[in-house]
């Protein structure tokens, strides 16, 4: 590993939560981009690791009205816990998710939307359901190829919406770099990746850590692997 990538851990700052700065400075990085209003709706549609990580920080940022969309019970159970009131809460297994989100917003749609899912079907409800002048902040990996319906197309064009993608996160030693203001939060306490971790494996059951994400045998959030030195 180059001296140059490495990231002093404060003495204040877990092991455990130290395992989740990559996925939250991916999560500072898309929300940082995409600058939403304090003031406006946003929707975080996909729950993993990055959407629960950028709901986190969009509270943090003073965000007042967020939306949220998961088909979990522990997403729903997360995210209560976090501070979502519970009516904030849209479990797509149960609920329409398009009529849910369009009740919410006074049929306006939502100011901001964070895809988080990387599915065609969420990408394209992800631009039918973003108010007029909206953004649209695409993070999720793609599952399969992309195809815009020409109804969904049109709505981009006669809505004039912002399309944005993210990728990864910025390191450069600055400290106003995405690494630097991820572990900003974790010193003062006021993000808790540690809600998400619901599976903790020493290093010798690493395979049945892997098995359970690879066959989904059970509920999960960020599985992590931890060496007995630091036990």
């Amino acid at each position: 590993m180059p001296e140059w990538n490495l990231i002093e851990l404060p003495e204040s700052v877990s092991f455990a939560e130290a395992a989740m700065m990559e996925p939250m400075s991916v999560a500072v990085h898309a929300m940082r981009r995409a600058q939403p209003d304090k003031d406006g709706i946003c929707v975080v549609c996909g729950l993993g690791t990055i959407g629960m990580l950028i709901l986190m920080f969009l509270r943090d940022a003073g965000v007042r009205n967020i939306l949220a969309v998961g088909n979990k019970d522990f997403q729903r159970q997360t995210a209560a816990k976090l501070g979502l009131e519970k009516d904030c809460y849209c479990d797509s297994r149960t609920e329409d998710v398009s009529k849910w989100i369009l009740e919410h917003t006074d049929n306006r749609g939502a100011d901001m939307f964070f895809e988080c899912v990387g599915r065609n079907e969420t990408v394209s409800l992800a631009v039918d359901l973003t108010a007029p002048s909206g953004k649209v902040m695409f993070v999720g990996n793609p599952a399969s190829d992309m195809v815009f319906q020409k109804a969904v197309y049109w709505k981009i064009l006669r809505n004039q919406l912002t399309v944005l993608g993210t990728w990864n996160s910025s390191f450069t030693h600055n400290m106003e770099d995405d690494w630097h203001y991820a572990m900003n939060r974790l010193q003062n306490h006021r993000i808790r990746p540690e809600e998400l971790i619901t599976h903790c494996f020493p290093l010798e059951r690493l395979s049945d850590g892997l098995i359970l994400m690879r066959d989904k045998s059970e509920e999960s959030g960020k599985v992590i692997v931890i060496l007995k030195f630091i036990e």
